[in-house]
């Protein structure tokens, strides 16, 4: 197996979601760890894996202009959509998290035989059922990442 190649779409990418946090996050751990029992089927969209860096501004005596000093950076958030199932155990998961326990998400990217992976860690901040008459029952999920994310090509 090797990496995803070139460009790709959205559609080649699946959400998985582990109860717990994988300590060990290379390419034999994360393969095992995107089984399908583990894959939060339904997901209508996912939201940016970003990540934004504290810029310090440096006033410097008599310079005109000030310099810069990379700070901390925020993992911020990642969102996805789910049309809920009301019997699928992931859902329930999901929708039934205390937010106070930290689990690993594992996006996989696959072009036929190769896969690429992006996990990170973080908290269920919000897990909010959408309830309209005319559509389909949906929850929209907000993680709060804890940490930065690990890409790992597939060799």
């Amino acid at each position: 197996m090797a990496a995803v190649t070139g460009r790709a779409a959205g559609f080649i990418a699946k959400l998985y979601f582990s109860t717990s946090i994988l300590e060990t996050k290379d390419a034999t751990a994360l393969a095992s760890a995107t089984d399908a029992e583990f894959q939060v089927k339904d997901v209508a969209d996912m939201g940016a894996l970003s990540k934004t860096r504290n810029i310090i501004d440096i006033p410097v005596y008599g310079e005109d202009v000030a310099s810069k000093l990379p700070g901390q950076a925020d993992p911020g958030t990642f969102d996805f959509n789910i049309t809920f199932n009301m019997d699928d155990v992931l859902h329930k998961s999901l929708r039934d998290d205390d937010g106070k326990t930290p689990h690993t998400f594992i996006i996989k990217f696959t072009q036929g035989n190769n896969a690429t992976y992006a996990a990170f860690d973080g908290y269920i901040a919000t897990a909010d059922a959408g309830l309209p008459l005319d559509d389909r029952i949906q929850m929209d999920i907000s993680v709060a990442r804890s940490g930065g994310v690990t890409w790992v090509d597939a060799a």
